[in-house]
């Protein structure tokens, strides 16, 4: 008597202890069909995945509820420094009858509350002004930023960046560059090896390298002096949103830009061995993108020259290259005195004076870059060095 079973081998079949999350199971096939995938490709799909990505599966990414936390999320003290900022920059451009704002990734809408909160306080006139555009692909998200913020200012939500049907005089966008998708690369017997993902039943999702096929992710790469071994982060797209950004800022605008980054020759020292690659699920860092795949962000530090010379290639002007803990430092004049305003309640000011802390810490959230891009002549803005 023999045992039924199937007629040809399932591959898939003998590992469901590494297939863990939906996602893995599709990419598993996916590459044991068509053979190993760039890693952009695999960040792409884990993160934006129509119904299994990491941003699309309509559960909390953010805040306290989610795997990370944002500035705007620890304390509306952020938001208020860029509606301070926004404030400024209106009064600037003559207080225009139509100040347009455009924000991209608004993720929970908490920026955007806090911003608008601090303006229709601090410069009611300039809030009668503001035309506030949220860039959210997901459908979901963008109605729960809008039920958020309905009760504050109305808002219109667009897809894309290219559907902005002006030019913006501000354009915002928090942590969103280090969540696009990045090609890795590995210096191996002195010559750079393109890191695919390749899937085995014995070995699960794991890196394999093959020759560099686009010549172009070498580019930023020709200037620094790696080890043998170091892996690096290149990511074309990145470019081509901040070119994207800057075309869209109005004949005199500000791009504010704020991500994780460092200058090439920091981001690719020789003893970054392992590139800045992390993840992050429940609040607990992680460095391998493997586990979980569409259950956890992914996240690498931006290339600052990278941006800035896509920048400047569209017309911008950069503004001095500032950290976050400098920005809010220079800042706080105007912001941080809601620390000192809440000390009638002992509670909100313990919480304000921790925030305040934690934005500015260098070892934290104070570290995040600050980068910032003006067309047209301008006074020095709030937050940057007056000469």
């Amino acid at each position: 008597m023999t045992r039924s079973g199937p007629t040809t081998f399932d591959p898939l079949a003998t590992a469901q202890t590494t297939l863990n999350s939906p996602l893995a199971r599709i990419l598993a096939a996916r590459i044991l069909q068509d053979g190993p995938i760039a890693f952009r490709e695999w960040m792409e799909t884990c993160l934006y995945h129509p119904e299994h990505g990491y941003y699309r599966r309509g559960r909390p990414t953010v805040g306290r509820d989610g795997d990370f936390l944002t500035s705007p999320e620890v304390h509306p003290l952020f938001g208020a420094a860029v509606g301070h900022v926004a404030i400024d920059l209106w009064r600037q451009l003559d207080s225009p009858a139509t100040f347009r704002v455009a924000e991209v990734g608004p993720g929970t809408g908490t920026l955007a509350e806090s911003m608008l909160r601090h303006i229709h306080g601090a410069a009611p006139e300039c809030a009668e002004r503001i035309e506030y555009t949220t860039v959210e692909p997901d459908d979901r998200a963008a109605q729960a930023q809008n039920d958020r913020l309905e009760v504050i200012h109305k808002v219109h939500r667009i897809h894309d960046v290219s559907e902005l049907n002006a030019p913006q005089q501000l354009i915002v966008a928090n942590e969103v560059l280090d969540a696009l998708p990045v090609h890795r690369l590995r210096l191996m017997g002195g010559t750079w090896k393109e890191l695919l993902v390749d899937y085995s039943s014995a070995d699960g999702f794991h890196d394999v390298a093959a020759d560099v096929c686009e010549r172009s992710l070498l580019e930023p790469l020709a200037a620094i002096d790696p080890a043998e071994g170091q892996i690096v982060e290149v990511a074309p797209s990145r470019a081509a949103m901040a070119r994207s950004l800057a075309n869209s800022i109005a004949d005199e605008g500000l791009l504010l830009l704020f991500d994780y980054g460092y200058s090439r020759d920091r981001l690719y020292a020789p003893w970054r061995r392992d590139g800045t690659l992390m993840t992050f699920r429940r609040h607990v860092p992680g460095v391998d993108p493997y586990v979980h795949p569409g259950e956890r962000d992914i996240t690498a530090h931006v290339d600052i020259d990278q941006v800035q010379a896509a920048a400047q290639a569209a017309g911008l002007v950069p503004l001095p290259a500032l950290s976050q803990s400098e920005w809010l430092h220079q800042l706080g004049a105007a912001v941080f005195p809601a620390v000192a305003e809440a000390h009638a309640d002992t509670a909100a000011y313990l919480s304000a004076r921790r925030a305040s802390e934690t934005l500015t810490d260098p070892a934290g959230l104070g570290r995040i870059a600050v980068m910032g891009f003006t067309r047209g002549a301008m006074e020095p803005l709030p937050g940057w060095m007056r000469s």
